[in-house]
């Protein structure tokens, strides 16, 4: 077993009607995310590739991490839009999402086996060459598994 680190964080917020129900909806019991799925994958795709820029990584490292962050966002980005039943006005994010084929791990992998992502399409999409994600065909399927199971 992997030696793990721990990490604690302790924010003060104003009780403002949004704060709260973010961080009600953190900490409700959900059977998809837990509180820490929630938070850490979405660290993980903001600030990884900065983090891995600071403690040395090579360029070909970091723009791989950057890749794989950019597929992750441009997933929750779908995730959203079919959540709530948006048609998204600039859909080439979108449409890059659909053609961007699966990314190699970099050598120091930050794993992410404890996330589970459900795959989502955007059926209102307007682009008639849009694709459903889950209908994708991925040249490295287990390195997206490892990236979304």
């Amino acid at each position: 077993m992997a030696k793990q680190i721990e990490y604690r964080c302790r924010i003060a917020l104003e009780s403002q009607e949004l704060n709260n129900a973010l961080i009600n909806f953190l900490k409700a019991k959900d059977p998809l995310f837990s509180e820490r799925d929630k938070v850490f994958t979405a660290l993980n795709a903001y600030w990884l590739t900065f983090a891995m820029k600071e403690a040395g990584y090579s360029d070909d490292e970091l723009k791989q991490s950057a890749k794989n962050a950019i597929y992750r966002l441009k997933l929750h980005i779908s995730y959203l839009a079919e959540s709530f039943g948006l048609e998204l006005e600039d859909d080439a994010v979108l449409q890059s999402a659909a053609t961007t084929k699966a990314v190699l791990s970099v050598a120091k992998p930050q794993k992410l086996t404890d996330v589970s992502l459900p795959l989502s399409t955007v059926s209102e999409a307007s682009d008639d060459n849009s694709q459903p994600l889950d209908n994708l065909h991925h040249e490295d399927d287990s390195t997206f598994e490892q990236l979304f199971s």
